[in-house]
């Protein structure tokens, strides 16, 4: 803790050896700075210091120009850096409780695979180069689908979220949604802040920013950060925790180039390391042993002490090496060019590169079996298996806009990517060895455009379309043994979409609108297929999108009161989706990227924020969801599900059962089943939040105190696309509660907070691939499942200070 307050210590003083006075929260509205995103850090201020007038004004870059969140015809919510700092988010996954129609799986040891009202492609690290099918921006710069650079919330200002299709400008990954991280940067008022957090469970962290005129027309910014993040996940034989440690800085320099033309340019930096597993075991079928049936292997043996269960968190295990490591390195030049009458041309220049390496402990048990079989050494095999990536992309947008305020407004733009992945896989387990190298490519090159009409005062036509011209491709070199393959192919693929709207001012402070988005997410080789040939694979297809929304947007009770609500509709054709082919006996199942029929989600969401007194606010947000296979023929089996023989092509089980083709008696691939109408992964049909703020001002004194609560809500969700009983994560609440003091001119603060009052253990990510090591043989079934837990699966108390100059 002290060297945390040091830090802070230290910085402040630099801060005001620059002359970084006045703050800029202490200045009148008219004052503040130009920087929106500051405004908006401000306006969190004077939230708590007691002007409620400016909570309400949020803005959203995400459409490609900045926009009032209550003027925007589309379902979004954004989360400010008060309710990230409020929530102690350790990474992008802890927006699920937040956000209603996002989930989110855990991200310690990998990148986050992305749900928004329960479409998700489950995608797993063990595949690259395929889209997530939500869109993750910082800054507006799309963050490829296989990087970890927008896991770590450490240094973001705000997180805006849109919901629905949203590929007009959010682009080939954003079939689903778009998630757009957005950034502190230079400001024409000097500003700093420096925030520190310790907690109960030996957490810390430490964020300090700094922003301001450095030369005659040169502005600049740094903004550094470090955490130390244990999750609640104990390797009982190590007796350690799983543990996160984060460091990153991030540099802006904003030059005034002339009166109408500015050169912003950024630097990002940083390095992630993990250290220990990721899961624990919820649930293995009672009596089943280790590798095969009457292994020496026993439960008891390889679980020494630990009951699986849905309040596990522990596991056994002599690996000490698991982990990963990840380090991001990023630039960017942005342009600004002011043309006459209003116009606006921008430049966006980005490149990102990350290197990352995971040692993942297989299957998490207390022995090393192969050791223990064989007598041979640990050398030979010693219960890990890597993945060594590289993960690079160069991006350029060329984006005009006109002035909003005509009759006819528009924006238009060219956008360009190269992605490259190259992946190296290493197991050395001798009876399912790995050596294997997948380098997937994407290039695209699109054309958007995005108008809006004003037919009448209240009445407004919004347009966008996009043309996107992608090519995807690949190389794998299969060397393990007994056979080496090599696999390559390219793919072209054009795709015209866009999405029309209209906006209705029912009154000065409601507003109205219908529309309707199509999306697509592009198509994409199954870069985890195990190669029989040197053949060429075949692209799985293109999915299709088309959402239809309406909803409204408005203030009530004097402004008081606001309420954005909407209803969606949104079909799925070709959904794509990763699973594990199941088999019973086989070790290590393979990551399949299929094409279901279609998915559909509907449902209803509701976002209220009422001021009921000058020091109360309650807010609430929620969702009823209701996402389906519409067509799912052919998906995995869970480990214990009943199999009947199929013996025509094509064929399909009856429901809950699982079939296996059989020719003349010969099994022919992997079993499968018919889940048209099931429940997507991950949806739960009903998430709300409530939050209650309270403000007690101190009577002849300049500061106040602020107590908060926060109470979460889930219903069971399905985790797994195979429908698997045993991976129904059954619905439970979350409450949080925080006590502060705060100085009325928004200066300093210190929050006490509880995570978890109850005490209640959850997961945000729950797999059975480890199901056939816990079956051993075609005629010996079983199932294993394992989960993630969450960072506040386990209570714990903290507290943060901060100061602002």
């Amino acid at each position: 803790m002290g060297r945390l307050l040091l830090g802070c210590v230290l910085l402040l003083r630099c801060a005001r050896a620059l002359a970084l006075d006045p703050a800029p929260c202490s200045l009148p509205p008219e004052k503040l700075p130009a920087d929106a995103q500051l405004k908006n850090d401000c306006q969190d201020a004077r939230t708590i210091s007691g002007n409620p007038q400016m909570r309400e004004a949020v803005v959203v870059t995400a459409l490609k120009r900045a926009e009032w969140l209550e003027d925007i015809p589309v379902a979004a919510q954004v989360v400010s850096s008060r309710e990230l700092g409020s929530a102690n988010m350790a990474d992008l996954s802890d927006l699920n409780n937040l956000v209603p129609s996002v989930q989110l799986n855990g991200t310690i040891n990998g990148r986050v695979p992305i749900g928004i009202r329960g479409i998700s492609s489950v995608s797993n690290e063990g595949a690259v180069g395929i889209s997530s099918g939500v869109a993750v921006m910082i800054d507006g710069v799309p963050v490829p689908s296989d990087s970890f650079d927008a896991n770590n919330v450490m240094g973001i200002q705000n997180i805006e979220v849109l919901f629905g299709p949203q590929s007009t400008l959010g682009g080939r990954t954003a079939a689903s949604g778009l998630i757009n991280l957005t950034t502190r940067g230079p400001t024409d008022s000097p500003y700093a802040f420096c925030d520190a957090t310790v907690t109960s469970d030996h957490e810390h962290r430490l964020e300090g920013f700094v922003s301001g005129p450095i030369f005659n027309r040169v502005e600049g910014s740094l903004d550094a950060y470090t955490r130390t993040t244990p999750y609640p996940i104990t390797n009982q034989t190590l007796g350690r925790k799983t543990t996160q440690h984060v460091d990153g800085v991030r540099g802006k320099l904003k030059f005034a180039l002339t009166a109408d033309l500015d050169l912003t340019l950024m630097g990002h930096r940083e390095n992630t390391t993990g250290d220990g597993f990721n899961f624990t075991y919820i649930y293995i079928t009672p009596g089943n042993t280790f590798l095969f049936p009457g292994s020496p292997f026993t439960q008891a043996v390889m679980l020494p002490g630990i009951t699986p269960s849905w309040r596990n968190l522990t596991y056994a295990s002599p690996v000490s090496t698991a982990g990963s490591t990840y380090r991001d390195t990023d630039y960017s030049a942005i342009i600004d060019y002011r043309l006459p009458g209003g116009y606006t041309m921008t430049s966006t220049t980005a490149r990102m590169h990350e290197d990352q390496h995971q040692v993942q402990d297989i299957f998490a048990v207390n022995e090393y079996y192969w050791t223990v079989l064989t007598g041979t050494p640990t050398t030979v095999f010693d219960n890990t298996q890597q993945q060594i990536t590289t993960v690079s992309q160069t991006s350029e947008e060329l984006k005009f806009l006109s002035p909003a305020d005509q009759a006819f407004s528009w924006l238009a733009g060219f956008f360009y990517s190269n992605t490259t992945v190259n992946e190296h896989g290493l197991r050395t387990f001798p009876a399912a060895p790995v050596d294997s190298f997948v380098v997937p490519t994407t290039t695209t090159y699109d054309l958007y455009g995005r108008s809006t009409l004003k037919v009448t005062p209240s009445t407004s036509l919004i347009a966008g379309l996009r043309f996107n011209h992608d090519v995807i491709g690949y190389r794998i070199d299969q060397l393990a043994s007994p056979q080496a393959y090599h696999s390559s192919g390219s793919a072209t693929d054009n795709a015209l979409l866009g999405d029309i709207a209209v906006k209705q001012q029912l009154t000065p402070d409601v507003m109205g609108y219908a529309s309707y988005s199509r999306g697509y997410a592009p198509a994409a080789y199954n870069t985890a297929a195990q190669l029989t040939s040197n053949d060429a694979l075949s692209p799985v297809s293109r999915e299709n999108v088309d959402g239809f929304e309406i909803g409204t947007k408005g203030r009530y009770l004097n402004g008081s009161l606001i309420v954005n609500a909407d209803l969606f509709d949104t079909t799925y054709r070709d959904y794509q989706i990763q699973s594990y082919s199941y088999a019973a006996g086989v070790l290590s199942p393979t990551l399949t990227l299929a094409s279901a029929g279609g998915a559909r989600t509907r449902g209803l969401e509701v976002q209220a924020d009422w001021l009921a007194t000058p020091t109360t606010r309650l807010t609430f947000n929620g969702a009823y969801i209701d996402a389906r296979f519409t067509d799912y023929r052919n998906a995995p089996c869970y480990g214990t599900q009943p199999t009947i023989t199929i013996t025509q092509a094509n064929a399909q089980p009856p429901k809950g059962l699982c079939g296996q083709l059989a020719i003349a008696g010969t099994p022919q691939g992997s079993p499968y089943q018919d889940v048209s109408g099931d429940v997507l992964p991950n949806a739960p049909r009903f998430k709300g939040i409530l939050s209650l703020e309270q403000r007690v001002p101190l009577a002849n004194h300049p500061y106040q105190w602020v107590f908060d609560a926060r109470y979460v809500y889930r219903t069971s969700a399905q985790m797994l696309p195979d429908q698997n009983p045993r991976a129904i994560q059954g619905g439970f609440g979350l409450l949080d509660l925080g006590a502060s003091i705060h100085s009325t001119d928004g200066r300093y603060s210190a929050r006490l907070f509880v995570k978890n009052v109850t005490n209640h253990v959850y997961y945000t990510d729950i797999e059975d691939f480890f199901s056939g090591l816990w079956t051993g043989s075609p005629s010996h079934t079983g199932t294993a499942v394992i989960g993630q837990a969450a960072r506040d699966a386990s209570r714990y108390v903290g507290i943060t200070f901060s100061a602002r100059l």
